[in-house]
């Protein structure tokens, strides 16, 4: 009896990726050509390894999940349009001129994937730091409250002194930065195989 097993589509997408890429190193493609479509299968393997466990790593799995990206961060950004020079199609390369009509938007999906690789990692190293435990909270002896009388010496009483008046800058709430959440591995994963699925459909033959 046959199961109908639904996969949630950044798997799904994944490993129709990871096909492609496959399909795409497959030539013999030799020179700038040969090394970007490794660069691809080499992007392609990483996916394939986050698949599986992208929606809910294990602790076993956060190492894989920053191995995986720091592959991603190394084979995007520069690294992988200057393995694009201009007009380079010859032999088994499918890709499009378009890229070099488009530059800017193909440079964009590379930037963005590099960016995404460091996410990634960051998520990673969050994930597998420990829970945050509430600190032991050391009793200190409260000193007695003074009113603004007592707290008033002498030659201020008697008029002789004007008390001290320290200045405090104010400091508006809007330059106060908030550390950004860190968002989860398959949120990354997902937007990470949009990225590559976005960049193939308008520059890939």
């Amino acid at each position: 009896m046959t199961k109908n097993i639904s996969y949630p589509w950044p798997l799904a997408c994944g490993v129709l990726l990871v096909s492609a890429m496959a399909a795409f190193g497959h030539g013999g493609a030799t020179g700038i050509v040969g090394e970007r479509m490794m660069g691809m299968m080499m992007l392609g393997e990483q996916v394939k390894v986050l698949a599986p466990i992208a929606d809910d790593p294990g602790p076993d799995d956060l190492g894989k999940v920053r191995e995986a990206a720091a592959m991603i961060e190394m084979h995007a950004g520069a690294a992988m349009t200057d393995l694009f020079p201009e007009g380079s199609i010859e032999g088994p390369s499918e890709a499009k001129p378009a890229i070099w009509e488009r530059w800017e938007e193909f440079a964009a999906y590379s930037n963005l994937l590099g960016e995404l690789g460091r996410e990634l990692d960051d998520a990673g190293e969050a994930a597998a730091l420990p829970p945050l435990v509430e600190a032991d909270v050391v009793p200190v002896s409260a000193e007695p409250t003074l009113s603004e009388w007592d707290r008033m010496d002498f030659a201020v009483l008697m008029g002789l002194a004007t008390p001290e008046v320290i200045e405090i800058d104010p400091v508006s709430t809007a330059s106060i930065e908030t550390a950004a959440a860190v968002r989860t591995v398959a949120a990354i994963y997902a937007d990470i195989t949009k990225t590559c699925a976005s960049c193939h459909a308008a520059f890939r033959q």
